[in-house]
């Protein structure tokens, strides 16, 4: 993208309208009376499809000073601010099969059988904010994702979530006002499910005498989910007559995935800047012009290197744009004093595209207010791994989840925190 594009999206913090007077998501704060302007926990989750070369991922050693890889260089700014993890996966090998697992370390044949389905920690995260913001989750693509594509988001019924793949209707999304009839159509059909909640709920209360008491617990807990999805829908409802934000910018020209990764990057933190939501997913597609960054070929093909020089050189500058493009977002996040409370997620479901392998997977934390230290090694040996799911539910803490466990998770790691 030329220069001059690039700075007329750099992000003005006065020109951004601050969303105010919206409560804090974490109970136990509430209780305590914290302030409006309290910061609020943030998620954002970058993702690519087919993973990253390990030696120019992983620093070779440990700690704080850790050298950077060269294809790492630009986050050296960022030092102090973001932490490599090593050795973290679900455990798992399937090449592509498994690389729509990333976000919740089960296979979608598998979710019948997991208590939260195959949920995603960014749909994870957003029940706890559902109707505290226009969107609980902005989900997003930097181009068509088709096949190879990340499938990054999936919720609890094992729905797919599709992203958004072009800045100009995220822009319209976040920043323009429906019109009339729009807004009235879309109120027409939260009413007809508000009718059928109250036609299940008639209905479920006259069985209630008929149930013996283990029963009866049962039943209460399924009466409370009705009335947690009624609740959510009056406060979606409610967002319909709201004005959206002012976004003190012109709406994008929608173009190739590089053009359109650092527009996403500005756009989701305006997003978050705003208060129109706190969570958002960002993916690199396999759609990727190799072109703008150097090498002929296609996204896939150099992932599948064989170790062949020349095929490796041009992946290496596929991850160096994606890191200058990380870098970037945490630039911007700096800048508008929000990487503090944004836990930023980068990573793959893929670890190595050539070998097919999922073990290792590339993983780096920044932000969020963690002791951040470059790069950490975790166990490697089979008895002591832990599970990446253990790095999610520590996330989830950190962003306000009580919850005793994530999927797989055994535990939280108590060395980021």
């Amino acid at each position: 993208m030329p220069a001059s594009r690039m700075n007329k999206w750099s992000l003005n913090r006065r020109q951004v309208l601050r969303a105010g007077g919206v409560s804090l998501a974490v109970p136990i704060l509430e209780s305590l009376g914290a302030a409006a302007d309290e910061p609020r926990p943030r998620f954002v989750c970058m993702a690519n499809p087919f993973g990253m070369l390990a030696a120019d991922f992983f620093p070779d050693a440990a700690g704080l000073d850790a050298a950077l890889p060269q294809n790492l260089a630009a986050l050296e700014r960022h030092r102090g601010r973001f932490t490599i993890l090593s050795n973290l996966d679900h455990g798992a090998n399937g090449g592509h099969g498994l690389t729509h697992t990333f976000l919740s370390g089960v296979k979608s044949a598998d979710a019948v059988a997991m208590p939260d389905g195959n949920i995603t920690l960014d749909q994870f995260l957003a029940r706890t904010v559902t109707g505290q913001t226009r969107f609980p989750v902005l989900n997003t693509a930097a181009g068509p994702t088709g096949t190879g594509g990340v499938e990054l988001s999936w919720t609890r019924s094992g729905v797919l979530v599709p992203p958004i793949q072009k800045v100009s209707e995220v822009f319209r999304l976040l920043f323009r006002d429906d019109s009339p009839e729009a807004t009235a159509k879309q109120a027409a059909v939260y009413d007809r499910r508000g009718s059928i909640l109250d036609a299940v709920l008639d209905q479920a209360r006259s069985m209630e005498p008929r149930l013996g008491a283990a029963d009866r617990r049962k039943f209460e807990q399924y009466l409370t989910s009705v009335r947690e999805v009624e609740t959510t829908l009056q406060q979606e409802k409610a967002w319909l007559s709201r004005p959206r934000p002012a976004a003190g910018i012109g709406e994008p020209r929608d173009g190739s995935v590089t053009q359109q990764v650092p527009i996403l990057c500005d756009l989701v933190v305006l997003a978050l800047q705003t208060d129109s939501t706190r969570i958002a997913t960002i993916e690199v597609p396999g759609s990727f012009d190799t072109a703008a960054v150097g090498p002929e070929g296609s996204y896939h093909g150099f992932s599948h290197h064989g170790k062949d020089p020349s095929l490796m050189a041009g992946m290496r500058k596929i991850e160096r744009y994606q890191m200058e493009q990380l870098a970037r977002l945490l630039d911007r996040l700096a800048e508008a004093g929000l990487l503090d409370s944004t836990q930023v997620l980068f990573g793959s479901g893929m670890s190595d595209g050539s070998a097919h392998t999922n073990l290792n997977l590339p993983i780096l934390v920044a932000g969020g207010g963690y002791r951040h230290q470059t790069h950490l090694p975790l166990p490697a040996a089979a008895e002591q791994k832990l599970p990446l799911c253990n790095l999610y539910l520590t996330m989830a803490h950190r962003f306000g989840v009580q919850t005793e466990r994530f999927n797989h998770s055994t535990g939280t790691i108590e060395a980021l925190t």
